[in-house]
């Protein structure tokens, strides 16, 4: 779904190709439960630069290391490493998307809002005249009403 171009939020930047659509078949995308997720190790923020340092080193030690391939496999950490590194501008922009969705949203609600709001003071008035409309619409008044006061703690 194309941005909306007379939107007042819209980004000031025009979309970009990748705006329009975005292609993750390259990467086989999989939905960890939050179980699989705790259990992860977390790398800091330049863990691609450490172990690409260590990639460059460890040519050098691999005999004294005596690590297995299945242990350590330079070829597969580099692997890791570029898929990683290549999901970042997609992540990036998806993360850039759920936020405006979520303000997008949240606009939406609010503009709800207010008109409901405005109804609510009307039915506050009106109700002087009619009980029967505060009646029908009692329940905006749990909605918006103050509610109950507490009493102070002892």
């Amino acid at each position: 779904m194309p941005d909306n171009p007379n939107n007042p939020h819209a980004l000031s930047t025009p979309p970009t190709l990748a705006d329009k659509q975005i292609d993750l078949s390259p990467f086989t995308l999989i939905d960890l439960d939050p179980e699989e997720v705790r259990k992860l190790p977390k790398p800091k923020a330049d863990f691609p630069e450490i172990a690409r340092q260590v990639l460059a080193l460890y040519p050098e030690y691999q005999d004294e290391l005596r690590l297995s391939e299945e242990d350590f496999d330079p070829a597969k950490v580099t692997e890791h490493l570029d898929l990683a590194e290549e999901l970042i501008p997609y992540a990036e922009w998806l993360e850039k998307r759920a936020e405006q969705v979520r303000e997008t949203r949240m606009d939406h609600l609010a503009d709800s809002c207010r008109a409901v709001l405005a109804l609510y003071h009307r039915v506050q008035a009106a109700e002087a005249f009619d009980p029967q409309v505060g009646y029908a619409f009692a329940f905006l008044a749990d909605y918006f009403g103050a509610g109950k006061k507490k009493g102070k703690k002892e």
